[in-house]
């Protein structure tokens, strides 16, 4: 009776190690798993069930799992080592530890990852207070500074060209009035604080030279630590590139398939995910979006911000606030710029063909248009778009400074068309001065004036962040 108990014993233990060693061939090693834990159950004192238990959960040491994943398989290679003999043991140890080491260098490939996200946040938060501090800088420079320097000439122009348009539309009096009468004061204003500021009243928007040059010097003190901090940075990336790349190197090529996105050069992406979460104020996407992807804490980089920004409101914000907010509206408070994307090429190309096509059409059909009148508000649409000051015009997104200077372009060659044309054949009917003029004007100047905003909004971009 225990002979055949023992027979019977072996048959199934061989019928399951069979089993076993036919999902190993095939390389099922998901199916072999139910049948390693038979076989632990059966014959708990057999190392093979245990060590076949170990390969099919691993996939022969080919499947990538985390530490925390590997708890069952770790108790398993514990009970493993112990039945083993000596030379298995050695045997098994190697290469368990080498599957630890490679799952180790994955872990050590998430730590470098999330490092250079880390890094790569940091310096766009760095690099938006270099563009804050310089736009202060711009600022003071511009509408603070005590000097000879005639200021807002672009101001008087505008005023200029306004009030021209009152005197003329006086000359010749019709409902255009409507228009010019207000703009032409606002136009008469705009002359008389420009005179006002540059001839007789200096020192109402100026401060002390050595008091105003203590402020630039702190706030190039700021700049200069800033750009060594970011110069810091991109050496630090260097080098953890580097190490990324060596850790990929060193882990199992089967591996991949575990670990796609550990593999994805994605980090500056992921860095401006985080950057632009933060901007939007929104903190829920913020908050997960950093805790995802990289060693920083959340509350600790958003104490971090307060006390930069309460850091900003230094002795040179204060004084554009106090001093200048007459003029510029607080502009100290004003919204960071937007970075040009790419795909803004595409609308600019598009903009530019609208537009040839536009004047190309108007060419060929031109008999509603009056030619002196045309010539005359083309001359001045093209002023107009060209020397549009970006600098105290919107200038928050390309867009902002687009919208703002094909307004104005629009606005100018509209209404010196209007007046012109009014002159010459004595009325204007209002839906050919106010819809199909401005609309005409629009559809030409459309691709040109995107061309010229892009142009002065990069160059500005450009020399905030310098």
């Amino acid at each position: 009776m225990k002979k055949s108990s023992k027979t019977s014993s072996k048959g199934s233990l061989k019928k399951i190690k069979d089993e076993i060693e036919s999902c190993f061939c095939n390389e099922k090693f998901e199916d072999a798993i139910p049948f390693c834990q038979k076989m632990i159950k059966l014959f708990p004192k057999n190392v093979y069930g245990y060590v076949s238990f170990i390969k099919a959960y691993t996939h022969d040491y080919n499947k990538y799992f985390s530490i925390d994943d590997l708890k069952e398989v770790k108790k398993t290679y514990e009970t493993a080592y112990q039945l083993s003999s000596k030379n298995d043991k050695i045997k098994l140890k190697q290469a368990y530890d080498e599957y630890l080491y490679d799952i180790k260098e994955v872990d050590n490939l998430k730590k470098i990852r999330k490092e250079i996200v880390s890094k790569e946040f940091l310096k766009n938060t760095y690099n938006d207070t270099l563009t804050f501090i310089n736009q202060n800088l711009n600022t003071a420079g511009l509408y603070g500074k005590a000097n000879s320097r005639i200021k807002n000439v672009y101001d008087f122009i505008k005023g200029l060209f306004l009030f021209c348009c009152l005197i003329y539309n006086l000359t010749f009096c019709n409902y255009l009035l409507i228009l010019t009468v207000p703009f032409g004061i606002f136009g008469f204003i705009n002359m008389y604080s420009f005179v006002e500021m540059n001839f007789f009243d200096k020192g109402k928007y100026k401060i002390e030279k050595a008091t105003f040059q203590k402020l630039v010097n702190n706030a190039n003190d700021k700049i200069s630590n800033l750009k060594q901090e970011i110069n810091k940075i991109n050496d630090n990336l260097d080098f953890l590139r580097e190490q990324k790349l060596s850790s990929i190197s060193r882990i199992p090529e089967l591996f991949s398939k575990d670990i796609e996105s550990l593999l994805l050069n994605d980090e500056i992406k992921l860095a401006e995910q985080i950057s632009e979460a933060l901007l939007s104020s929104d903190m829920v996407k913020f908050t997960y979006l950093l805790e995802e992807n990289t060693n920083l804490n959340p509350e600790d980089v958003i104490n971090s911000l307060s006390n930069e920004l309460n850091s900003k409101e230094d002795e040179l914000s204060k004084y554009i606030n106090d001093k200048l907010s007459e003029r510029k509206n607080n502009q100290n408070k004003a919204m960071l710029m937007k970075k040009v994307k790419p795909i803004k090429a595409i609308f600019l190309v598009i903009a530019l063909f609208i537009s040839i096509s536009s004047i190309i059409i108007l060419i060929n059909n031109f008999y509603e248009m009056n030619l002196y009148a045309f010539v005359v508000s083309m001359v001045v649409g093209a002023i107009s778009m060209l020397i549009y000051n970006v600098d105290t015009g919107k200038h928050a997104s390309l867009s902002d400074t687009f919208n703002d200077n094909l307004l104005v372009t629009v606005f100018n060659s509209t209404i010196v068309y209007d007046l012109i044309y009014s002159k010459l054949n004595n009325g204007l009917s209002i839906t050919y001065g106010f819809l199909q003029i401005p609309l005409t004007f629009i559809l030409i100047f459309m691709g040109f004036v995107l061309l010229v905003s892009s142009i002065k909004y990069i160059y500005l971009l450009k020399k905030l962040r310098s």
